[in-house]
């Protein structure tokens, strides 16, 4: 026992050894000076080549202003973008500060002039910038070349600094800031192939050549700055170790022992191709990479917390289908992104099963605030497909990319232009069978005691509604309603029985009614425009009385009748018996007509009958409490503002009956959560300080600027999801394809090429391998957008298929391996540790799409972990252990923890011990009758685990913790088998993939 304990004692240490480092490197980028970078060159200023430094240069006052809009336009901004981050007001390095004409020209700490007025060669700013010095500024990345020769042609123009320019507190526009950005920031650069450098030997002269052969051009870009550093590739990796490395990164289960034996022992020059295009046509690649997908779009079944709601969406799954169904399908990428935002907008030959692509709009978490709601939205599309953060402009201009608050709302105004439809359409066919029908039989009980509800709940507001109109029309006239119009004696209801929607109808109807020659509501209209004191009081009924008095003579002089010009007969005799005492008191001289008319129409039976009997006079009265689309016309509308809270809830509840019947009943045919454009779009506004209450200027549907160059267009299609989502993968766009690229790379090799997947904003460093992000970027577009194109490319690279064996040399040189001369060791996640125990234990269930399923409560489902149901609100604490990604948000790449919680999931959890009594079964039919006894299970273990055979160690050590191991007791309930193979699952070699 105590031998088995040691046994389990070292596994496990080997188990839970891990730890990655993240760095950050710098490689600079050339990049050509373009016809169109060059600047505008101003009147040259009269300097002589060598005068003294001068603090200005003589000129006129128009040459003047022709350098101070030099200065405006192609200085400040670069100053403001480049360098006040680390030289302005709040900080300044070394002492210099270059926010200020003083600071400017200052001198640096060797004495030397930072500036001299027209002569930029003895400037040592000028000295920084072309890296011409020891000192090079910015230390992350040259200047392009078109900013250095603005900089120089503004020195030599005499360095001039508008008064109006010279405050720190002065601010840079965002079009500058764009412009800048566009210029200078190497994710902002038009991606262009890069050339294919030829293998030389290192600058060291220590490598005479290259040893590990290269196979693609992408092994090329990697190699030229290994090389630079003295490095080389390490050597490749067996073919069994490729083959598991191959199947675990492409479908995330390994494979079947034959295959691994028949890839080893095949010697043709292209089995490694054939393997992987096998791997590629494999449905378990879209559940594969499906997964990582989910990751970024933040994808979960439910909506989190959900008040009063049924909190699970019935049709997540069906969004998370569309994903894999598509990888498999290598849908283009560009293809991709429009379905998932604008699939219902692709055209009539568009699959109805795309609609289901939606859902990465959808499936988010839900706030119970349609702000953050669109803020949700906002999120997974800029990160996700940009990696940019443009939540952060929510409140104010971003405070380092070019992202203002305009552009913002701008994408606020997209999606807040959409709604998500009640009735979701359906995508498949439903399996006509007794389930079926009892399914619909049981969803038509329910939906119907919702629509019951909602038609008793118009009906009953209807009446209310006719009831109180001399209460909607006295609110018209009230400027505080709590105030004001509960000093209206006459009144039926209370202030706050008021429906803030029917509030606003009778606004709009008034406002289609204002006219003083309308026969009904012109009296309205003339009398309301008269100024009395607010509240009935005295003084306000004399000053209304005085005021009203010639008006309303005036209103009898008018003919009756029911034509413009005209006026009521009803509206007119009131006028002359009972004309309103105060302004206050035109909602009760409006409500009493309207009352009586009501009456009479309800006399004659309250149908569209009743109507055609009533007089003209009277007809034309009822009209605004009876016609279709009236103020109170609620037949159509749904019931948000109508009902109370009570109310509101009840109809939640009812609603949250069909949902969860929807999300629990398996008859139920799959339906794509959608999102549909709103008839009319919304014309956003930016919010102050991201405050609803607080709303500013109105802005454009548009592109981002930073993203789109200043010939952007207003989008006029509708919401304009369409055009984002055309823009977004426009080739002129580069960052789509390098943040696609470099995800496809990260969860290839562990990690990405620029380290912040989802942030390719300034501050975004320039990746090591930038030539090798491009190059993929470039090819990804050339292929077409195919993504399985980017997978065959990488993984037939010889950076790729190299060694993860550790060279002690190389790692003094790049210890954080951002060169790759060697390739990561990493852990699987929990989908593929998962379905890796169950592929190897031969329980795998391998059927495609479906419902979700709980996966990690018993009885355990034998699906694929990308098929588990995921609780955003109640995330298991299983797969918070092991870094599962947060879906509240969308995620750029997965946490890295190593903690015991993981080891022992392993060594105790069910789950695992169900995997190794079915192992078991493994060992025992190979040792059956065969002479080798339990080597031979030992043997076919290793087998079904590893797709290998033991080594002569391993074999003993099997051997001996079998005779070792207890058999079953009361304490002890696994027999040595299982405890054996539990302890071959506890090993590295088992969660780790080389």
């Amino acid at each position: 026992m105590k031998r088995r304990m040691s046994m389990r004692t070292a596994l496990l240490a080997f188990v839970a050894t891990s730890c990655v480092l993240a760095a950050s490197y710098s490689w600079p980028a050339a990049r050509p000076l373009h016809a169109e970078d060059k600047p505008a060159a101003p009147p040259a200023a009269a300097v002589t080549p060598g005068a003294p430094a001068t603090p200005a240069v003589a000129v006129s006052p128009a040459e003047r202003a022709a350098h101070e809009k030099f200065f405006e336009e192609r200085v400040r901004p670069l100053l403001a973008a480049r360098c006040w981050k680390c030289h302005g007001a709040e900080k300044q390095e070394s002492d210099l500060r270059l926010d200020t004409p003083a600071g400017v020209l200052g001198k640096g700490v060797s004495g030397q002039p930072i500036t001299v007025p027209g002569r930029p060669q003895d400037s040592l700013i000028v000295a920084a910038v072309r890296y011409s010095s020891s000192l090079k500024m910015p230390p992350d990345q040259q200047l392009p070349a078109a900013d250095i020769a603005a900089l120089e042609q503004w020195i030599s123009l005499g360095a001039p600094w508008p008064a109006a320019a010279a405050s720190p507190a002065a601010r840079l526009a965002a079009a500058d800031r764009a412009a800048v950005d566009r210029r200078s920031h190497w994710a902002y650069q038009p991606i262009v192939r890069p050339a294919i450098p030829r293998p030389t030997a290192a600058a060291t002269g220590k490598l005479e050549r290259v040893p590990t052969p290269l196979a693609t051009p992408l092994d090329a870009l990697i190699a030229a700055p290994l090389q630079a550093a003295g490095l080389e590739f390490s050597p490749l990796a067996d073919r069994r170790t490729l083959a598991r490395r191959l199947a675990l990164d492409l479908l995330g289960v390994p494979l079947d022992a034959d295959i691994v034996e028949r890839f080893v022992a095949d010697d043709a020059p292209d089995a490694t191709e054939r393997l992987v295009d096998r791997l590629l046509a494999s449905p378990r690649y879209g559940e594969r990479w499906g997964r990582h997908w989910l990751d970024v779009a933040r994808y979960a079944d439910t909506k989190g917390y959900a008040f009063a709601q049924e909190r699970r969406y019935p049709y997540a799954y069906t969004y998370r289908d569309y994903v894999i169904r598509a990888l498999n399908q290598d849908v283009p990428y560009d293809r991709f992104v429009l379905e998932q935002l604008a699939a219902d907008q692709l055209g009539p030959d568009t699959p109805v099963e795309s609609l289901a692509a939606l859902g990465f709009l959808t499936t988010g978490r839900k706030f119970n605030n349609v702000h953050d709601d669109i803020d949700d939205k906002i999120d997974v599309v800029s990160r996700g497909l940009l990696g940019l953060t443009v939540s952060c402009a929510r409140c104010h201009d971003h405070k380092f990319d070019a992202i203002p608050a305009d552009d913002y709302y701008s994408l606020y105004g997209v999606f807040a232009s959409c709604h998500e439809p009640g009735e979701l359409p359906m995508i498949g066919p439903p399996t006509q069978n007794a389930e079926y029908q009892a399914y619909t039989a049981e969803l038509a009980k329910l939906t119907n005691a919702v629509e019951a509800f909602r038609v008793a709940k118009r009906r009953e507001h209807t009446e209310l509604a006719r009831k109180h109109a001399t209460d909607y029309l006295a609110r018209q006239l009230a400027d505080r309603p709590n105030v004001v119009l509960e000093k209206l004696s006459f009144l039926v209801g209370k202030p706050d029985d008021l429906r803030p929607k029917l509030v606003e109808r009778w606004r709009d109807y008034l406002k289609a009614k204002s006219r003083s020659a309308d026969p009904v509501f012109g009296v309205w209209f003339e009398l309301a425009a008269l100024d009395d004191k607010p509240g009935g009081d005295t003084a306000g009924a004399a000053t209304f009385a005085a005021l009203s008095r010639p008006v309303i003579d005036r209103l009898l002089a008018r003919p009756e009748g029911q034509e413009d010009g005209q006026i009521n007969p009803r509206v007119k005799a009131a006028l002359m018996t009972r004309p309103p005492q105060s302004r206050a008191e035109i909602a009760r001289f409006y409500g009493e007509l309207f009352q009586e008319a009501l009456q009479a129409w309800t006399a004659a039976g309250a149908n569209a009958e009743a109507e055609a009997k009533l007089a003209a006079d009277l007809r034309q009265l009822a009209q605004p409490l009876i016609a279709k689309d009236g103020p109170v016309d609620l037949s159509g509308s749904d019931l948000k503002g109508i009902l109370n809270r009570a109310e509101g809830n009840q109809e939640r509840e009812l609603r949250k009956k069909v949902d969860a019947f929807q999300a629990t009943s398996p008859a139920a045919p799959p339906r794509a959560m959608i999102v549909a454009d709103n008839a009319q779009p919304h014309n956003p506004q930016v919010f102050v300080r991201g405050n609803p209450a607080r709303p500013g200027k109105v802005v454009p549907r548009q592109f981002l600027l930073v993203a789109a160059g200043p010939d952007r267009q207003p989008f006029r299609r509708g919401s304009g999801r369409l055009e984002l989502a055309e823009s977004i993968v426009s080739p002129a766009n580069p960052l789509a394809r390098r943040v696609l690229v470099n995800r496809l790379w990260m969860n290839h090799f562990g990690e990405p090429l620029v380290a912040t997947p989802s942030d390719f904003g300034i501050r975004a460093e320039v990746p090591p391998q930038h030539a090798a992000l491009d190059y993929l970027a470039a090819t990804l577009l050339e292929r077409d957008w195919s993504q399985k194109a980017i997978h065959r490319e990488l993984v037939l690279s010889t950076v790729y298929r190299q060694s993860s064996v550790d060279r002690p040399a190389a790692r003094a040189v790049d210890p954080e391996n951002r060169l790759y001369w060697r390739m990561n060791r990493r852990r699987l996640e929990f989908e593929s540790l998962r379905d890796s125990l169950l592929a190897v234990s031969g329980q795998l269930d391998a059927s495609l799409y479906g419902r979700a399923v709980e996966i990690t409560r018993p009885p355990f489902s034998n699906r694929r972990s990308v098929y588990g149901y995921i609780d955003r609100q109640d995330l298991p604490n299983l797969l918070r252990v092991f870094d599962f990604a947060s879906p509240d948000q969308s995620s750029e790449r997965r946490p890295r923890t190593t903690v015991p919680q993981q080891a022992l999931f392993l060594m105790n959890s069910p789950f695992v011990l169900d995997r190794a009594k079915a192992l078991e079964q493994v060992a025992r039919a190979a040792v059956g009758d065969s002479a080798a006894g339990n080597a031979a299970g030992i043997d076919a273990l290793y087998r079904q685990l590893f797709a290998r055979s033991p080594s002569d160690t391993e074999r003993q050590l099997g051997l001996a913790f079998l005779a070792d191991a207890a058999p079953p007791t009361a304490d002890v309930k696994l027999t040595p088998w299982t405890q054996y193979a539990q302890l071959l699952l506890l090993t590295n070699e088992v969660a780790f993939v080389d």
